[in-house]
């Protein structure tokens, strides 16, 4: 699905599927849901990519990003299974390695 370029649109027969429960994975059911950042990530945003920071991920988060939600919009299956973006988020942030739950909250 979609252009010759790998651009899907919205409107065809994918995002039907979900994202498979590998523990710790319920925020990314809200960023695959959220409309500007399907938008944004369902285009051509490789040159918006800052390889060269030495204090940045050199792009491998939002590549992984990027990936699963192509895969959630073109796959034709009914879960996904986020281990490659789980992977990179952890490599970066460690507090989501693991399973262990780290849910929102509000602090007054």
């Amino acid at each position: 699905m979609g252009d010759k370029n790998g651009n899907v649109y919205r409107g065809e027969r994918g995002g039907l599927a979900g994202l498979s429960n590998l523990g710790n994975t319920c925020f990314m059911k809200c960023l695959v849901h959220t409309p500007p950042l399907v938008e944004y990530f369902l285009q051509d945003y490789s040159e918006d990519i800052n390889m060269d920071n030495p204090l940045g991920m050199h792009g491998e988060l939002a590549l992984a990003f990027g990936d699963l939600l192509r895969k959630l919009w073109s796959s034709g299956q009914t879960a996904i299974p986020p281990r490659v973006f789980k992977g990179k988020l952890a490599r970066f942030a460690l507090q989501f390695s693991g399973y262990n739950q780290h849910d929102s909250q509000v602090s007054f």
